[in-house]
């Protein structure tokens, strides 16, 4: 029976599971064990041992499985996004079929395409009025046929209204920057800005994010040079993604 002195039993028992998965002792779809077992282990209530379960549960580190239990969640993201190289060659096609191609994926998605209105905060990005028209893009994106990203996109319908790329996937060409080149507008560089929060319920249930994992919230804009042509906010989840970064530096100079 372990002896509990200071702070509560239930943090130190999530204290003790958390170092087992963190040095390895648990591994990944390990199944902790039973209610019973740690009861009986720590000498404690169930009432003890399911709030360190769910001290766990909320930080991302554990899973439960109706009927079976609990089991440790595998802690290294899936998959890598590989940002810094994206823009290494002009790409021919979207950034996300670049990257899940390049991680071996078969990259998918679908889409809802429509004419509104600019608020404020997409006008700030944008460098326009708020209530210019917009052409708005709503992405789901697929890697192996399970979800891994969520996106949506405004273009100032200034630009591409009239064109062969007015519709940003109905059109001859797709992908942000061969699109701009079709119509004689050549994208000079992207701005991300990454945040982390917890998901809403929308994007916890269309990316199946786990209880306690956060996603990271991509803030992309497109320039040609000092003009933002397309700004997009992007959704995926920390525990699929890791965001890597190759940037390249200048030459010295002599």
């Amino acid at each position: 029976m372990a002896d509990f002195r200071g702070r509560p039993a239930y943090l130190q028992i999530a204290d003790d599971i958390r170092s087992q998965i963190l040095d390895g002792t648990l591994q990944a779809e390990d199944r902790l064990p039973s209610e019973a077992d740690l009861m009986a282990d720590y000498g404690v209530s169930r009432i003890v041992v399911r709030n360190a379960v769910e001290v766990l549960r909320s930080e991302g580190l554990v899973v439960k499985q109706q009927g079976r239990g609990s089991f440790v969640r595998a802690q290294r993201p899936q998959r890598t996004r590989v940002v810094g190289d994206l823009y290494s060659e002009r790409p021919e096609a979207s950034p996300f079929a670049a990257s899940a191609r390049a991680s071996g994926q078969v990259p998918e998605w679908e889409y809802q395409t429509r004419r509104t209105t600019a608020s404020k905060t997409i006008a700030d990005r944008l460098g326009i009025q708020a209530g210019d028209p917009v052409m708005r893009t709503s992405y789901r994106f697929f890697a192996d046929g399970e979800p891994a990203m969520l996106s949506t996109s405004f273009e100032p319908l200034v630009i591409t209204e009239g064109t062969p790329v007015e519709q940003p996937e109905g059109g001859p060409v797709t992908g942000v920057v061969p699109r701009m080149d079709a119509i004689g507008i050549h994208i000079t560089h992207v701005v991300e800005d990454v945040t982390g929060r917890s998901a809403r319920p929308y994007e916890a249930e269309t990316l199946k994010v786990p209880v306690g994992v956060p996603i990271l919230a991509i803030e992309r804009t497109y320039f040609a040079k000092s003009r933002p042509v397309e700004t997009a906010d992007i959704v995926v989840s920390s525990d699929r993604y890791v965001l890597s970064y190759r940037l390249p530096v200048p030459p010295r100079k002599d």
